[in-house]
């Protein structure tokens, strides 16, 4: 049970058979015509290819073809390991270049470039050699004496983290703006520039929590939004996308520079999971598969190696799709991406089927690229076993078959029937080609054949190649096949003149080209196009480009008012994308309430409020109310009184309640609190004020009026006044049978400072049920005041030590306030053995006993639901251990009562104090350069301003405390072990293990 997690390709072993459909059975390994024979493609017009095999490929995890049509291959041939600590044995990845001399699609001739590497993950090829990541740095080879094998190495950054093998930087991908992007395997690091001409280009850059680009010909770098594990890559529009083990298509929607803009704003998350991700995914294999987790069975659990199809050695219906490896289930699959607001949903292409699957269980598709030739490659590392041992239990590390096909590998290739080969392509060989030739082919079919232009562009002279693009767009309008041209002329010259960029020049009819152009101009929008300006904002109907015209028109508004009133346009549609509303969110307004104030006005001029408008207007509030004074909120305030009385019936009173919400937060944020603000009303504001809140009041208590609308009733609550109000809430919380209408009126009266609060809610304890109970101990624990008084009931034995779970008790005992925490120390110190050995052996009759999972069933719902997910009860905060059919007793026993024996740094708890001292205690979900998002037990999250934390700490331990022997005896332990290996039987058809 403690927190564990796996990597980009999980464990392929275990007890219990995946549910595929009909799994065929074979003995592998296979020979590669026996494997080529037994994929199995989701069409008919597809065929498969094999493209290099063992022994000229050795357990691949990455291809990238040059631009003289050579193949180059990362082998990791040391995994999973590395060399044996303390012994001269040297590192075994390798970097391979190899070539189809005769032109068959076979690459048959393998050269090593580069050997003795440690944990090589990625490369692409860069002016005379190739750029490659591996252990804990990006450096530069270079063959530069001819004899085919690389004698040049230069360091360009080092400081990628190191902690696992399967857990590093890797995907180094030139992406569309001139950057080089690299996923830094969900271990950051801290970066520093190596090379000599760039170390002066910046400080030391911590990376936790962002993936991390630089450009190759500056030395420029920094963090970027995304936390790729092992995948990253464009479409044809810059759109960049990651995966990691349980999601398989995450799109960055929000740049993390676009975030800093404002420090006010707390952006809860920069990237969107296109695709359905852990427990909602779907797959299909047709391979007798194993896996750890029965509740995994069928999902994605090891999703690497993402790549959008943008070839055209596929039927068209391909381009544009999505296709993800998934190695644990032996298959690739495909997405079909559809536009949504600013970013994008999917939906599987192929059905109840895969695009590519086979039934032998040695396939281990990893990686994926397209080629030269417009197909789709597959590098298929080709073992019997995939995870670190790191992750395995201690009585599967020592498996025999763990080293299994390290002497083999392949690389496939899909493509149409139709589909002509390689030798077909005159233009294949590009690096000969002269500048006017490279720039022609930047607008080539083939995405291949437009990036490595690109790259070779890049590599010439810059005023050769700029004069070139300029002649190319004198010739053509700008069409969608054409903004490589456009990228390319914004990386050679950032300042772009108004006559390239005019929108005569363009193909106005096309989204994507205006996007583009938007994207291009940037922060300069109004000053190259101040007629267009607010006609573009006002017209503009697709939504990816309002959300560029968005994040470019927020950079300065205090400087130019115009561009507050071509936001306020913009905002007419579309404002129910939470991602428009997170780019206006970024807008840095002066004075801070200008851009909310003129909105609203605006707003009352339209027959109703826009969707979305309520969520914007409580965003806005939250911003502008952290900045300003209580007294100047009262025009705010006043504003959002007017749609009560002139909008009530159009959404006007539910966009008020989001407003007063979010200017509550703002000014607890600033220090003052809402009171502070009702104080400076008039006596006639306070009475609509008061009518407001009767009105709130009212639909709080309606009990036949929508969920929904009750609970933004209840929460809008939070900031009126006297008893008749707190008696409302009260009666909302301890009586009714509606549960998240309860836990919201009691998440409100944890705000409030009514000594009476606590006083009933703890006489009404004992007749709760437990999910009440612990939001009653949650309530209690808001409070430095309340966290006195529950401790006042512990010590007097009122209340049981029972009553709190090890969570709980944790946050007692690590209280700030040392007075506190010592009281709670001494509390439970009776029930914490300080030496988790001899707690161990207390247990150790456990595990000759036979336990009761019926028993044990109730055991779990006490005390495990708050952070884990079995049989349908509880919320899984940390890892999934819904499967613990193939743990031994002895591993599971060890892991509830040492927790910390070896925890992913996923899982380290951290405490997060506020500057009002309010305290989060749980695991970071995300972060940006603003905020903090966290992950709470019971499945909460709570996003906080990095200006708002006062104090942030971990102890490096698990986020589950170490003490459950305190609430569990050595039967109920029993039990409890019982049901976690035999809950799935406990219908009886199976007996009991």
């Amino acid at each position: 049970m403690s927190y564990r997690f796996g990597f980009l390709l999980l464990l392929i072993c275990g007890v219990l058979p995946l549910a595929a459909a009909d799994p065929q059975q074979m003995k592998s390994p296979l020979s590669t015509d026996d494997s080529l024979g037994s994929f199995v493609l989701a069409s008919p017009d597809l065929k498969v290819e094999l493209v290099a095999g063992e022994p000229e490929v050795i357990d691949p995890v990455a291809i990238a073809f040059g631009a003289d049509g050579s193949m180059w291959v990362v082998e990791m041939r040391d995994y999973p390991y590395g060399p044996k600590p303390g012994t001269d044995e040297k590192p075994k990845s390798r970097i391979k270049r190899l070539f189809d001399h005769n032109h068959d699609g076979r690459y048959e001739t393998a050269t090593v470039f580069a050997d003795e590497l440690l944990f090589a993950t990625g490369l692409l090829p860069w002016k005379d050699g190739i750029i490659v990541t591996l252990a804990g740095e990006i450096a530069f080879f270079a063959d530069r004496d001819g004899d085919g094998k690389a004698e040049f190495k230069e360091t360009w950054f080092q400081g990628f983290s190191q902690e696992n093998s399967q857990l590093r930087a890797n995907h180094p991908t030139l992406g569309p703006d001139g950057y080089i992007y690299v996923a830094n395997g969900l271990r950051g690091g801290t970066i520093v520039p190596t090379k000599p001409e760039w170390r002066d280009k910046g400080a030391p850059l911590p990376l936790a929590g962002f993936d991390f680009r630089f450009n190759p010909l500056t030395g420029d770098y920094g963090a970027v939004s995304g936390h790729g594990q092992f995948g990253l890559c464009f479409d044809d529009y810059g759109n960049r996308f990651v995966c990691s083990n349980r999601n398989p298509v995450q799109h960055i929607v929000l740049e993390d520079h676009y975030t800093k803009r404002n420090p006010f704003f707390a952006v809860r998350s920069t990237v969107q999971d296109v695709a359905a991700f852990g427990e909602h995914s779907k797959l299909y294999p047709i391979s007798q598969a194993w896996t750890t987790s029965t509740l995994h069975a069928n999902q994605f659990t090891a999703a690497c190696g993402v790549t959008i199809y943008r070839g055209d050695g596929l039927p068209p219906e391909y381009k544009g799709n999505s296709f993800t490896c998934d190695p644990t289930a032996n298959l690739v699959h495909r997405e079909t991406l559809v536009p949504s607001g600013a970013s994008f949903i999917s939906h599987p292409s192929d059905g109840q089927s895969e695009f590519l699957a086979s039934p032998d269980t040695w396939f281990r598709p990893v990686n994926l690229a397209n080629g030269p030739d417009g197909a789709l490659y597959i590098v298929d590392m080709y073992r019997a076993v995939i995870e670190h041992p790191d992750w395995m239990p201690n009585e599967l590390r020592t498996r025999k078959d763990l080293h299994d096909g390290n002497d083999r590998g392949r690389i496939w290739r899909v493509k149409s029937e139709e589909s002509v080969m390689p030798q077909d392509r005159p233009e294949h060989a590009l690096d000969k080609l002269p500048v006017p030739q490279l720039v022609k082919l930047l607008d080539h079919a083939n995405s291949w054949h437009r990036e490595t232009a690109t790259r070779l562009l890049l590599e010439h002279d810059r005023d050769a190649v700029l004069e070139a693009l300029k002649q190319n767009w004198k010739q053509n309008r700008l069409t969608r096949s054409r903004l490589p041209v456009l990228w390319l002329m914004k990386i050679l010259d950032p300042r772009l003149t108004p006559p390239v960029i005019a929108w005569s020049d363009i193909d106005n009819r096309d989204a994507r080209v205006r996007e583009q152009v938007v994207s291009a101009i940037g922060d300069r929008l109004e000053e190259l196009l101040p007629e267009e300006i607010i006609q573009l904002t006002t017209e503009e109907t697709d939504d990816r480009v309002r959300f560029r015209l968005a994040l470019d028109l927020s950079g300065g508004v205090e400087q130019q008012p115009n561009r507050r009133k071509a936001l306020v346009r913009l905002l007419d549609r579309g404002a129910e994308d939470p991602w428009l509303r997170a780019a206006i969110g970024t807008t840095f307004s002066e004075p801070p309430q200008a851009l909310l104030l003129e909105l609203l006005d605006h707003w009352m001029t339209l027959p109703q409020p826009p969707k979305g408008g309520a969520e914007l207007t409580e965003q806005l509030c939250e911003v502008a109310g952290a900045q300003i004074e209580p007294v100047q909120s009262r025009a705010i305030l006043g504003k959002l009184m007017d749609f009560t009385r002139e909008k009530a019936a159009e959404g006007g009173l539910e966009l008020a309640a989001a407003g007063v919400q979010g200017l509550g937060r703002g000014l607890l944020r600033r220090g003052v609190g809402f009171p502070a603000l009702r104080a400076d009303l008039t006596e006639g504001e306070k009475a609509r004020f008061r009518d407001f809140m009767a009105a709130i009041q009212r639909i709080a208590q309606d009990a036949n009026g929508p969920a929904t609308r009750r609970l933004m009733a209840i929460r809008t609550m939070a900031y009126g006044e006297g008893a008749e109000l707190v008696s409302a809430l009260m009666e909302l919380a301890l009586s009714g049978t509606e549960v998240p209408v309860r836990l919201a009126a009691i998440d409100v009266l944890a705000t409030m400072p009514d000594r009476s609060i606590s006083d009933e809610m703890m006489a009404a304890f004992d007749s709760q049920t437990p999910s009440i109970r612990r939001a009653i101990l949650d309530l209690m624990l808001a409070q430095e005041g309340r966290t006195e008084q529950l401790l006042g009931l512990l010590e007097r034995e009122e209340l049981k030590l029972s009553e709190l779970d090890p969570t709980r008790q944790d946050r007692l005992t690590r209280h700030r306030n040392k007075d506190l925490s010592s009281r709670a120390a001494k509390i439970f110190s009776s029930a914490i053995a300080p030496d988790r050995a001899a707690v161990i052996a207390t247990y150790q009759p456990v595990l000759e006993m036979k336990g009761d999972a019926f028993k044990g069933r109730a055991v779990f719902e006490k005390n495990c639901v708050t952070c884990h997910r079995v049989d349908n009860m509880g919320i899984n905060v940390g890892p999934d251990i819904g499967d613990t059919r193939d743990k031994l007793p002895e591993y599971l026993l060890l892991n509830i009562l040492d927790p910390n024996r070896a925890v992913d740094a996923n899982y380290f708890s951290y405490t997060l104090v506020t500057n009002q001292g309010k305290v989060f205690t749980g695991l970071i979900k995300a972060e940006t350069a603003g905020s903090i998002t966290m992950r709470l037990p019971e499945g909460k999250e709570e996003t906080i301003l990095r200006s708002d934390v006062d104090e942030l700490r971990t102890t490096g331990q698990s986020l589950m405390p170490v003490g459950f022997e305190k609430t569990i005896s050595v039967e109920q332990m029993a039990d409890l072990i019982s049901f976690l290996k035999n809950w799935r039987y406990l219908d009886g058809e199976i007996p009991l293990q």
